[in-house]
């Protein structure tokens, strides 16, 4: 049995290019073809409708055509990327019938290298069929490495959410200037990022927007200085943030279901009526 190749496989390579930076910041860029992106050095948070991955140095992202994504880094870096539309069987998308993750960390990085770099070689050179026809088996080439990486289990699939800790210092920041008045813009700008997105991301990871943790984390220390020591009230609304003892009894009652004043009072009642109580005898 034989058969065509261009009836199986027809491959466009669109763009091949290096990008250098100090740091990379993208926000909802949209493409009508596939941009896949080896990070040759740096690591950067990217996007797949409203989940985050983290891709370091040695992995692949693949960035669908017609959905936006962002890109951020902080660190220099070196990405080699090129785009790519790809058909199989006709006019099946290829990413379809072999579905990768967002990202993919590729097995060989010295080969992957090598290729894009021959890749890119050709490229550069001027249009002829021998150079359209070599450019396809390459890029073909470096997308067969990404496909037999994901059969080792490095692949980070779409459906995996990378869950980081990419958010400490705005934790510790906040934790550590709660009687400040702090931003969302402040908060942003550790992270050189876009308020509005750098809000949606934070609160994909803890559940809540920076504004609403800085609240409940002044709250928290609000009431454990009421059970820890003897301050005032206006005192106590003072050290955790809070506008004046009024804003603050307010906030804490619609928190906690009681005033500053009522809580002390049951916490101190609950400590008197603690008595030891012995539960090992012998019968």
């Amino acid at each position: 049995m034989s058969y065509e190749v261009h009836d199986q496989l027809r491959i466009t390579v669109l763009n091949v290019t290096k990008v250098q930076y100090k740091s990379r910041i993208i926000f909802d860029y949209v493409q009508s073809c596939y941009t896949v992106s080896y990070i040759q050095k740096g690591e950067v948070i990217t996007t797949l409708e409203d989940k985050e991955f983290v891709a370091k140095t040695g992995d692949v992202m693949i960035h669908r055509p017609h959905k936006p994504f962002n890109v951020i880094s902080q660190t220099d870096g070196v990405h080699y990327l090129f785009n790519v539309d790809i058909k199989v069987k006709g006019e099946q998308d290829f990413f379809d019938v072999f579905p990768l993750g967002k990202v993919v960390k590729v097995r060989d990085p010295g080969l992957y290298e090598k290729k894009f770099d021959e890749l890119r070689s050709l490229w550069l050179q001027e249009d002829d069929d021998f150079r359209t026809v070599q450019t396809g088996f390459l890029a073909f080439f470096l997308l067969h490495e990404i496909l037999e990486s994901t059969k080792l289990g490095e692949r980070r699939s779409s459906r995996d959410p990378i869950i980081t800790d990419r958010f400490n210092n705005a934790l510790h920041y906040i934790e550590n200037g709660l009687e400040e008045d702090i931003s969302r813009e402040e908060l942003a700008q550790i992270y050189h990022m876009n308020p509005v997105y750098f809000s949606r991301a934070f609160q994909k990871i803890y559940g809540i927007t920076p504004m609403k943790m800085l609240k409940k984390m002044r709250l928290q220390k609000a009431r454990q200085m009421l059970e820890n020591t003897e301050h005032t009230i206006d005192h106590i609304a003072q050290q955790s943030g809070h506008y004046d003892a009024a804003h603050f009894s307010r906030a804490f009652q619609k928190a906690f279901g009681q005033s500053p004043t009522d809580y002390r009072k049951s916490i101190k009642i609950t400590r008197r009526s603690i008595v030891p109580t012995w539960f090992d005898y012998q019968i």
